[in-house]
């Protein structure tokens, strides 16, 4: 999950429309707004899922000759080797091709093997991976939650939490990380780095950046075991009311 959504004009002159918190959605009228006459493509960031529906049918009519599809078999079916494609328009296919023979090489045989029989695989074998990943979900923001992260929304398409600081903590996302590694020997990743901060301009102000500094990115994606042994390691860190301490 990305926090932003950017809409490009030209590459010196980028504008970044971002998601709502605490639900991070965005409305088509707020993406709409950001479009001018010099609005040449957009980009929805979504790394590990596809990004859903915004658009009224005559809003992607509009721009649909302006829009790339990315997508690729990773962490969601378990094929590792982010084995991806493209969908796009004619005249961006061709572009998008041009470029990717001169930047990359094609994926290795077996790992398009892989994907071809990934994407045959029964559905059956996907709703058990559903119910896994929603086990492992409800854990750990059960968990987080239990020792004062604020977690508004519940992932419903990823392997990824995005939990709030608690109130009480005073530390910004990075440095929570430090002192995470160095009392719990748990890692995760700060919140910052997933907001695309836009520098003010003659016509943009300068923006307030204090909420990109309060978010932490757990991911769930591991085994019940290292899921457990992390939560043990975090509780070790709370204080009588099981609240964490090292802040």
């Amino acid at each position: 999950m990305s926090p932003s959504i950017y809409s490009h004009r030209k590459i010196d002159d980028e504008v970044s429309v971002d998601l709502d918190p605490p639900h991070w959605t965005l409305g088509p009228n707020k993406l709409m707004k950001s479009f001018t006459v010099k609005t040449k493509a957009i980009i929805l960031n979504s790394p590990h899922n596809p990004t859903g529906k915004i658009f009224t049918k005559d809003e992607l009519e509009i721009i649909a000759g302006a829009c790339l599809t990315k997508d690729c078999l990773a962490i969601t079916d378990e094929v590792w080797w982010r084995v991806g494609w493209a969908i796009a328009s004619a005249c961006i296919a061709s572009t998008i091709r041009n470029i990717h023979t001169r930047i990359t090489d094609c994926a290795p045989a077996p790992f398009q093997e892989a994907v071809v029989t990934a994407l045959r695989i029964p559905p059956e074998y996907f709703e058990l991976l559903r119910s896994d990943y929603e086990s492992k979900r409800d854990f750990i923001i059960k968990m987080l939650a239990g020792v004062g992260f604020r977690i508004q929304f519940k992932p419903q398409g990823s392997v990824f939490v995005f939990a709030e600081l608690p109130e009480s903590c005073l530390l910004s996302d990075v440095e929570f990380i430090e002192e995470l590694i160095k009392q719990a020997g748990v890692v995760a990743v700060p919140g910052c780095g997933f907001f695309h901060a836009m520098p003010p301009s003659d016509k943009r102000p300068p923006a307030d950046l204090s909420s990109q500094k309060r978010y932490i990115r757990f991911a769930f994606c591991k085994s019940d075991a290292t899921l457990a042994a992390a939560a043990q390691k975090i509780a070790g860190l709370s204080d009588a009311r099981g609240r964490l301490k090292l802040f």
